[in-house]
């Protein structure tokens, strides 16, 4: 089942600013234009993924492919955030480096770091809408 949430916040947060206050492990930095995180969408499908990427979108998914970094590389997003501790595949890490995408991982389900994430930004002063 699909796990799709779409959140907007007026304040940006890089994503290694990001990374450290939500306890996410940075295996990628981003490229320097690709840094901000304004948004964050949290699916296990391609295609919400992909409806849902954009030039400030953080993909949070356990989906660990290539096929995401391509996705995040076409829409300009600047991470991918891997749920559940996942290591991420060879193919994945060398396209993500690449495309100037980042790399993040979770310990945590997708539920849980989307939650996380969520209240990172929220934190950071941003009012949801």
């Amino acid at each position: 089942m699909a796990c799709g949430l779409h959140l907007k916040y007026q304040l940006n947060m890089t994503v290694r600013a990001l990374a450290d206050q939500a306890n996410l492990k940075l295996l990628l930095e981003p490229a320097k234009a690709r840094g901000e995180v304004v948004r964050l969408f949290a699916s296990n499908t391609m295609s919400e993924l992909i409806a849902n990427a954009g030039g400030d979108t953080l993909l949070v998914t356990s989906l660990n492919n290539s096929q995401i970094v391509r996705v995040a590389e076409l829409m300009e997003a600047p991470g991918i955030c891997l749920v559940d501790g996942a290591a991420p595949r060879a193919e994945l890490l060398a396209d993500a480096k690449l495309a100037g995408t980042a790399i993040l991982v979770s310990q945590s389900d997708l539920e849980t770091t989307r939650r996380a994430l969520e209240r990172r930004l929220r934190e950071a002063g941003a009012g949801g809408r």
